[in-house]
């Protein structure tokens, strides 16, 4: 995984990952959805980090929706959901990513904005309006002096 691609197309393709590492527990017993998915989950994400993993409780009673909690109640599962080993790599994907440094000069800007060099034809040709009468005419001008 660490250096690869690891986008996940849904929810359920996520689970795989932390089931495959340990880090999911599958629940096939049926839980009240109040009293026993609370206290489990309580007693898992407050306790020692390594009993702190995901729980997918398959029978929920009054519903026929599984319900997964504590997906995301590490910094481990939480960079895999995010497509990486750990947060320090994804750290260092955004600052390459995001080039913080000032560009030097109109190209380099432009380039940046996505615009390119040179600027389009269209950009040069803009049509501007000109004005039949004048605005500063000999004597106005004179006065403005």
């Amino acid at each position: 995984m660490g250096g690869g691609n690891m986008a996940f197309r849904d929810l359920r393709e996520f689970i795989t990952l932390p089931e495959q590492r340990g880090e999911l527990i599958r629940i096939k017993a049926p839980v009240n959805p109040e009293m026993e998915i609370t206290e489990s989950t309580d007693r898992v994400s407050k306790g020692p980090v390594e009993r702190n993993k995901a729980l997918l409780f398959e029978s929920v009673t009054g519903s026929a929706m599984p319900v997964l909690i504590n997906a995301f109640g590490s910094a481990r599962r939480m960079a895999w959901a995010l497509g990486v080993e750990d947060l320090d790599e994804l750290n260092h994907k955004l600052a390459a990513m995001l080039d913080l440094r000032l560009p030097q000069g109109l190209r380099a800007t432009l380039d940046r904005a996505g615009w390119g060099w040179p600027p389009s034809r269209r950009c040069w040709s803009m049509n501007t309006r000109s004005s039949r009468r004048k605005t500063f005419r000999g004597s106005t001008w004179r006065s403005l002096t």
